[in-house]
């Protein structure tokens, strides 16, 4: 009996040894995984190209006005209330963008929705 507990002592440290390995080899593999959804080559932030500003009173970007081609392409119809087009209209719920709504109605918020 006290030779099969010397045999266990003798034995722990190598259990502990195979415990390392395993978890070694564990982290290893799965390093590799997971460094794969780093961002970019180098793993570091890239930074911006050229500094960001914010946009003064008036100022749109495209910086030329809404009705011209260029913003907005060549216009088509009216869109009326009791039109079959006025359903696809959506709310425009941004926060970033300031609706005059002098009515109250919130009828400015509905356009067009963006098609990339």
């Amino acid at each position: 009996m006290v030779q099969k507990e010397t045999l266990r002592i003798c034995n722990r440290p190598f259990s502990i040894l195979k415990k390392h390995i395993f978890l070694l080899l564990c982290f290893a593999l799965f390093y590799t995984g997971v460094y794969a959804c780093s961002p970019g080559r180098s793993g570091a932030r890239r930074r911006s190209i050229r500094k960001l500003t914010p946009l003064v009173f008036k100022q749109h970007v495209p910086n030329v006005p809404e009705n011209s081609l260029g913003a907005s392409g060549p216009s088509e119809n009216r869109i009326q209330r009791g039109d079959a087009r006025f359903k696809e209209l959506i709310l425009n719920y941004n926060a970033d963008i300031v609706y005059k709504d002098k009515r109250g109605t919130g009828a400015d918020r509905v356009m067009t929705q963006v098609i990339v």
